[in-house]
């Protein structure tokens, strides 16, 4: 594993906020007696995507396994008859099969309120959300912080089917490094992007829950690409960097544009607390003219107390 505790240590600048809010959250002061229940939710997950530089070029793709190991750490506090706010301290972390130097660990607080529209299972409901992480990269150019808030509402249409739509805005922190070419950002990682996404949940059985959902996302992305491939893009791109992250020479580039997704997901409860979860995803995204296509196989095994 290449993700060594040296990436740990690029942690340091959010390890006493994450020391203070987990002392809060797993420590509350005993006047606070409305502290429900404990959150610990873990996950490993393994998927394969055929263009994690996410070319136009179909030649000059890269396809990868990624593991991910992630857990979250909180509770739940009941601020009202109908509203609850959950705050959980997150880790994860992105290990590559092939591309080392994208390993990464991602570490942050993150909270989620709920507000019920009423009392009873099938009353809809609408969320706020917002998380700030420190992302460490093997490749330290791609050390980040990124921030997210979003909002989402649902609710069940019969006692089956459940929907649910959502709006979230990220932005994305990295360094200034240097460009590409003289003249040029070398602002590559800072990025803002936005989401819009509706899926539906079908229980199929008692056990097993079918996910059919799109997303809508606009806004900046980053590629890389062969030297064959410069003179092309150069003129299009926001901000690019010579990079090797890919064992060998690349020039990644930042761009702005669009892309649809369309997921289809099953999962699988075993016990009340952990399931068996597969999905298949397809995106197709545009910019400046050129169109990337993206396919993503994801298996996970998930437990939740």
């Amino acid at each position: 594993m290449v993700v060594t505790l040296n990436s740990f240590g690029k942690i340091r600048p959010l390890s006493l906020c994450l020391f203070l809010f987990i002392a809060m959250t797993v420590f509350p002061s005993a006047s606070y007696a409305e502290w429900a229940e404990w959150i610990l939710d873990t996950s490993l997950s393994s998927r394969y995507s055929d263009n994690i530089n996410y070319i136009f070029a179909s030649e000059e793709k890269r396809g990868d396994f990624v593991t991910s190991p992630s857990i979250s750490l909180g509770r739940y506090y009941q601020l009202g008859e109908y509203t609850r706010l959950r705050l959980t301290a997150d880790v994860s972390s992105d290990i590559f099969a092939l591309y080392h130097k994208l390993d990464s660990i991602l570490a942050g607080p993150s909270f989620v309120l709920v507000q019920k529209l009423g009392l009873g299972h099938e009353i809809p409901w609408i969320s706020l959300n917002g998380s700030a992480s420190y992302l460490a990269v093997s490749d330290s150019n791609r050390d980040s912080m990124i921030y997210t808030v979003g909002i989402n509402a649902g609710g069940y249409i019969s006692e089956r089917i459940d929907l649910q739509a959502g709006y979230q805005y990220t932005a994305r922190r990295g360094k200034n490094l240097d460009a590409a070419e003289e003249g040029a950002s070398g602002r590559v990682f800072d990025l803002n992007s936005q989401r819009i996404s509706f899926i539906a949940n079908f229980l199929a059985t008692p056990s097993l829950v079918i996910t059919p959902g799109y997303s809508y996302n606009t806004g900046d992305f980053v590629s890389s690409a062969c030297k064959d491939y410069v003179n092309e893009i150069k003129y299009s791109s926001k901000a690019n960097i010579l990079d090797d992250a890919y064992e060998e020479p690349m020039w990644t580039y930042k761009m702005h544009g669009h892309s649809h997704q369309l997921l289809f997901g099953a999962s699988y409860a075993l016990t009340g607390h952990l399931s068996l979860n597969a999905g298949y995803s397809y995106v197709l995204g545009y910019a400046s003219g050129w169109k990337y296509y993206e396919n993503i196989e994801k298996f996970a095994i998930m437990y939740s107390f």
